[in-house]
């Protein structure tokens, strides 16, 4: 049985690639242009975020949870990097 997320990987590199020939070109002549935009983009969802936690009212009252929520991702997060290397 093939592994899915490695078929994923691969149909994501191979449009990655296919795409890149058309951008790489204009992100060579306007690197800086791209990355205002990259930095902006990043800055705005993070700041989309924010709002949207700030909603939710059990965060207001327990902002302690949303770190434990945090950190819970991150071990889980690591745990499944280090259990798909070893599949290999």
């Amino acid at each position: 049985m093939k592994d899915p997320i490695k078929k994923a990987e691969d149909i994501v590199r191979g449009v990655n690639d296919g795409a890149g020939k058309y951008t790489q070109p204009v992100l060579r002549r306007y690197p800086l242009l791209f990355s205002f935009l990259s930095v902006f983009s990043f800055a705005a969802i993070l700041g989309g975020f924010n709002i949207w936690i700030e909603k939710i009212e059990v965060f207001q009252r327990y902002p302690s949870l949303l770190m434990i929520i945090g950190i819970i991702a991150l071990l889980f997060t690591g745990t499944l990097y280090k259990n798909l290397n070893n599949i290999k």
